[in-house]
């Protein structure tokens, strides 16, 4: 657990509370979770039929597509038919690559506008290296929208359009899969299939395939799967966990989850195998957004925070939490009135059910992601500027006192951090 003299700001008590509904709703991809009080607004899109826009952009569940971060509001768009699945890419060599140090920190470089690297750094040593450039297929390289590593940090599974196939291309939209790759940069498998272009006629249907992340034993993945698209100026669709096995042996299916919001950023529990989800943009009346706790042996989920903009409220942002090895708390994205809801970095402990705001953000900037280390000896945080939109990766010695902050990137092109 982090030294309670690092709370910077004051805490606010969240009691937790179950809650179920029914169907699935829109959802912005890189926004904020929604505040219940909060008017419908229309989910942003992640582009059309070409690029799907880079990651990393956070924001509030519900505002429209934009690059400033925000939280959750409502919305009532209506989810789309999935598509069928088909057959899975075939699988690599099996050959293992040695575990990734736990000291070892993963983060995401921007190459291009459209192309992404994914590097690990040494906190200890400095050395660093690239994983993957994606261009194997030989191309000049994808985006990473999201990635996680296995729990026997030998294999990462990853969200990109790399790798297109004929049949990828055939139905016109350029839909991400969900690969798996060993921690030097080999091994590609490909897990997720071709899904056929059931758009209907409906106007800039798309597919959106992202945030990864592996089951406790290894053998399976989830990842957020959604379908959108527009309805005269609003965006309409969902997003909701989809499931994997992890050797590619058999296609991808639906998690049977009932609820009423878009269902999304699956954040596991290291110790409890419990899976963290994002409920976002709720039909109005019919669900909560914020942050719900789901059982590994599919039990109703319990609501540990609501995402509300009310007085003494949390306003919880579409960005993936950060578990504390020891299970007994995570670290998210969030603002409340102190924060003047700007997104900031919190804590919630689960022994007491209390958000801490651990560090505001700075004037001119927004706090988009975090990642703590498996000693929890330092915290990663990605430093968006607003006005550029650059991004920056930043580290909080928890081992000294006071803790320090300092840059770890100043290439403003560095973000999404995790160990």
């Amino acid at each position: 657990m982090l030294r309670a003299s690092w709370v910077l700001v004051t805490s606010v008590v969240v009691f937790a509370a179950a809650c179920t509904s029914s169907s699935p709703a829109g959802r912005h991809p890189t926004g904020q979770a929604g505040a219940d009080d909060e008017s419908p607004t229309a989910a942003g899109a992640t582009g059309t039929g070409g690029d799907t826009g880079s990651a990393g952009d956070s924001g509030s569940a519900g505002d429209p597509g934009s690059a400033s971060t925000g939280s959750a509001g409502d919305s009532a768009g209506a989810p789309g038919d999935t598509g069928a699945a088909g057959d899975t890419g075939a699988a690599g060599d099996t050959g293992q690559a040695p575990p990734l140090p736990a000291g070892t920190l993963l983060y995401v470089r921007e190459e291009t506008a459209s192309s992404d690297l994914l590097v690990a750094l040494d906190l200890s040593s400095g050395d660093e290296r690239v994983i993957t450039d994606l261009t194997s297929d030989g191309s000049t390289g994808w985006d990473i929208w999201g990635y996680s590593l296995s729990p026997d940090r030998r294999r990462i599974a990853l969200a990109s359009l790399y790798g297109p196939t004929k049949a990828d291309t055939a139905t016109g939209l350029a839909t991400r899969a969900i690969w798996t790759l060993d921690t030097e940069g080999r091994d590609f498998l490909r897990l997720t299939p071709t899904f056929p272009n059931e758009s209907a006629g409906r106007q800039g249907f798309q597919y959106d395939v992202g945030g990864p992340e592996w089951t406790s034993d290894g053998g399976h993945v989830l990842f957020d799967f959604g379908t959108y698209w527009w309805e005269n100026t609003e965006l309409a669709g969902g997003s909701w966990p989809w499931i994997v096995a992890a050797d590619g042996s058999e296609p991808p299916a639906s998690i049977d989850i009932t609820s009423a919001c878009s269902v999304l950023h699956p954040s596991r529990n290291p110790v409890t195998g419990e899976f963290l989800l994002i409920h976002s943009v709720c039909v109005p009346g019919q669900g909560k957004n914020g942050l719900f706790l789901y059982p590994p042996d599919g039990a109703e989920p319990t609501q540990l925070v609501e995402s509300t903009r009310a007085a003494d409220g949390i306003d919880v942002y579409l960005e993936k939490v950060s578990w504390f090895s020891d299970g007994t708390g995570f670290l998210f994205i969030g603002s409340t009135a102190d924060t003047d809801w700007s997104p900031s970095l919190l804590m919630y402990d689960r022994a007491t059910s209390e958000v801490s705001v651990l560090l505001p953000s700075p004037a001119g900037a927004s706090i988009v992601s975090a990642a703590i280390s498996p000693d929890a000896a330092g915290i990663v945080y990605g430093l968006r500027d607003d006005e550029t939109g650059s991004q920056d990766l930043r580290l909080i010695d928890l081992n000294v006192d006071p803790p320090s902050d300092t840059a770890l990137t100043n290439d403003g092109k560095s973000r999404a951090p995790s160990f």
